[in-house]
């Protein structure tokens, strides 16, 4: 039955706490996911019953104050099936899902010098670069898979001779392909009420890139010579091994794809104080990957989408975090209502009587000129459709509005968590996906036109993260994988980015 998997994972002991390492952490060199000393271990709630007592089980909500702001990066979810929701063991772990997000969402936009809690920096709203934006923390896709060891060496900063009369302190290399204004399946660019294009970035954290590093899986011949199952590493709090001996909490891999929209210092002024910030370097190179360059540009961009996949033990589909910043677009209900919480949105414009229908597909063609400014005087008009269940959105509603509280003042007051999606199942055998939980999830910048809950069409993280695939040659013998597709990826569609 649906969510026993879950349970029978909890009987091991306390979920994140206590355990067995999972098997594939056991693979990983201690120099591929190394040891980490500040795993966040909070959980969402805490069981307050008096020992011994013959009443129901009774918890009681982690107070949401200040103090998270610096409590670290959770290794792993901290997840149980009993909680403040009673029986509904769905609701209770959802609750613990989603709470985890937050603090990851929190410890990953935390200042990068490490010593700064979040919202403490030198831009309006305590804005600071960010941990994420670090290239000792993470490192872009662009500058991964390529052939130049010296360009793809950890902490490098790669700066294309175009833009290198442009550079300066702070500012960060945005290499343009068509990954980076086409959304998905190249379902067509996303436009905002200025008539910019939103660009998108995928970076990746140090074990998921010295996975890749020291398996030569940047590479299509380095994939197709490796004879392994790609297992990226897994994330784990301390708990103890077979023997009961301490075992330390690994960070495991973590891929994080990042939305933005241009801001123009002067058109824009009376905005950017809402956005984290960063001034970037925009890099066209140039056919085949761009119509435009090679040449570059300087754009200021604000954070409008911020899309985490980590995988946890438990969560070998990945566990899949998305937030968005609050102006983006209005709820599908709030636009049928006529009330809107806001009076301007990035992505819609009300009472509009010329717009575009909601959430359709700019005309062609769509490759960008230098000015980022889409040709033609199409706008995007999207608004979010309701994918996730009634109870559940007003879960994340409530944690959204206590969170955001303890940020009163700082840019990341403005933005929202929409849900996290974990596998309810994470070791079916029917379905490999995970059974993922809720079962659709999109967010409205980076899943624009995906929304929805039709079957094998709108957006689920995890339902279509295992379509991604690699270079690797098929085995004839499957039996030699325990079974397991031989051409996969583990749940990131990066590999299928590896250079010829």
């Amino acid at each position: 039955m649906r969510h026993l998997r879950w349970l029978a994972a909890q009987s091991i002991g306390a979920l994140g706490v206590a355990g067995l390492l999972a098997s594939s952490v056991l693979a990983q060199a201690p120099d591929i996911n190394p040891p980490v000393a500040n795993c966040n271990m909070t959980p969402e709630a805490v069981e307050v019953t008096p020992p011994g007592s013959t009443k129901p089980r009774e918890f009681k909500a982690t107070p949401i104050i200040t103090d998270l702001l610096k409590s670290g990066q959770p290794c792993q979810q901290i997840v149980s099936a009993a909680g403040r929701a009673g029986d509904d063991t769905v609701t209770n772990r959802q609750r613990g899902f989603d709470f985890y997000s937050w603090l990851t969402f929190i410890a990953m936009n935390s200042p990068a010098d490490g010593k700064t809690t979040i919202g403490k920096g030198p831009r309006p709203g305590g804005d600071a670069m960010t941990m994420w934006e670090d290239l000792q923390n993470y490192r872009p896709l662009a500058d991964v898979m390529l052939n130049d060891a010296d360009k793809r060496k950890w902490g490098t900063r790669h700066v294309p001779d175009q833009c290198k009369s442009l550079d300066g302190p702070g500012k960060i290399v945005f290499h343009l392909g068509e990954e980076a204004f086409n959304q998905p399946f190249k379902t067509g660019p996303l436009i905002d009420q200025d008539g910019n294009y939103a660009l998108f970035d995928i970076l990746m954290n140090k074990p998921m890139f010295d996975f890749i590093e020291t398996n030569t899986l940047y590479s299509r011949a380095g994939q197709a010579k490796f004879d392994k199952e790609i297992d990226f590493p897994t994330g784990v709090n301390p708990g103890k091994d077979a023997a009961g001996n301490p075992t330390p909490g690994r960070m495991g891999a973590i891929m994080l794809k990042v939305a933005y929209r241009i801001l123009d210092p002067v058109a824009n002024a009376d905005l950017i104080k809402q956005f984290h910030t960063s001034d970037a370097l925009i890099f066209f190179p140039g056919p085949p990957l761009t119509k435009t360059g090679p040449i570059c540009v300087e754009k200021k961009l604000g954070l409008i989408g911020f899309h985490v996949g980590h995988k946890t033990r438990f969560a070998p589909q990945w566990v899949w975090t998305s937030f968005e910043h609050v102006s983006n677009v209005p709820d599908e209900a709030d636009v049928k209502a006529g009330k809107l919480p806001l009076k301007r949105y990035s992505f819609f414009k009300e009472n509009c009587k010329d717009c575009a229908e909601a959430n359709a597909t700019p005309e062609k063609p769509w490759h960008p000129p230098a000015s980022l400014k889409f040709p033609a005087s199409f706008r995007s008009q999207v608004v979010r459709a309701k994918m996730i269940p009634t109870h559940t959105q007003k879960d994340v509603d409530q944690l959204n509005q206590s969170f955001r509280k303890i940020l009163k003042g700082t840019v990341w007051e403005n933005y929202i968590l929409l849900t996290t999606q974990w596998p309810s199942e994470f070791d079916s055998k029917t379905d490999p996906t995970g059974a993922p939980a809720p079962t659709y999830l999109a967010n409205t910048t980076l899943e624009t036109y995906s929304q929805g809950k039709s079957p094998l069409a709108s957006s689920s993280c995890m339902a279509c993260h295992g379509n991604a695939v690699s270079f690797q040659r098929r085995e004839v013998d499957p039996a030699k994988f325990d079974g397991k597709p031989f051409n996969q990826s583990d749940f990131t569609f990066i590999l299928e980015k590896a250079v010829p």
